[in-house]
Formats: C-alpha cells, structure tokens, sequence
C-alpha cells in the first residue's frame, strides 16, 4: 500500500477565476481557425474598412487562449485599427491584431466577426488599398475537463 499524501491547495486572492488544475501546454496552431475578409466599405473618411469572420472547427477540443490575425495589403499602411478594439499593430503593409483570452471553441464551431480599418494615409491609395492576405494561428488551451486536442 502507497502512503497516503494529503494535496495542498494554494490560494489566490488576486483573480477572479475558479479552480484550474491543468494549465495547457500553450502551444500554437493555424489548423483550427479559418477566416476571410472581405471589403465592405471603400472609404469611410479615413480608411477602407474590412469585415473579417474567423471561424473555430468543430473537430479541435480546446480553448483557444488567444488569436493572432495577420493581415497583408498590397501599399504601405499608415494607420488602423479594429472593432471591439482587440489590440493592433502597423508595420509596413501588414496589421497584426491580437484577440486574448476566449475562453471558448470546445468543439463548438465558435466564431467571431470584427471590422478591419486600413489606410495609407491617402485618400487614392487607400481606396485602391486590396488586402492581399489573411491568417489566423491560434494558443491552444486546456479546457475545463482537462483535455485540450
């Protein structure tokens, strides 16, 4: 017979969540998440706005902890931002935009749709602005039951 060893349990007084006994391993993937985008405004005073849908499969059990998107324009950007205000980045002709801690897509075919707004900083070339790319990659995240894929 083993020896009996009693858990410990430790407390944290500083967040709000309930008990996680697994953490995940925290790795990334770009399977799981399909997007696209599509212009649905040509020039809205400032920029040319984009709707993009990102779409989580159903055959994937786990949290997706966070989404990357990363978005290719054919000019150099000046500005942008994007709905929900989900943090953002410029560098060159591409946007980066972080959504964090979901805390869903357990084999629920999740999905979410926000708007992209890109400029160049010129009315012409922002209007003739075509987004060349898009990708997803997604944290995968041990859901509630322990599983995670």
């Amino acid at each position: 017979m083993k020896n009996y060893v009693k858990p410990v349990i430790v407390a944290n007084n500083e967040i709000a969540e309930s008990v996680y006994m697994a953490s995940g391993d925290g790795s990334w993937s770009s399977d799981c998440w399909t997007i696209e985008a599509h212009c649905c405004q040509d020039w809205n005073g400032s920029a040319k706005v984009y709707e993009a849908k990102a779409t989580h499969s159903t055959d994937y059990v786990h949290i997706s902890g966070c989404t990357v998107v990363t978005a290719t324009f054919s000019a150099t950007l000046d500005a942008s931002k994007s709905y929900a205000e989900f943090p953002s980045t410029v560098s060159g002709n591409t946007i980066t935009i972080t959504r964090e801690l979901l805390a869903d897509s357990y084999h629920s075919g999740d999905n979410y749709t926000f708007k992209i707004w890109a400029s160049t900083g010129v009315e012409g070339t922002t209007k003739a602005l075509s987004m060349d790319s898009i990708t997803i990659s997604c944290r995968h995240d041990t859901n509630v039951q322990g599983g995670i894929d």
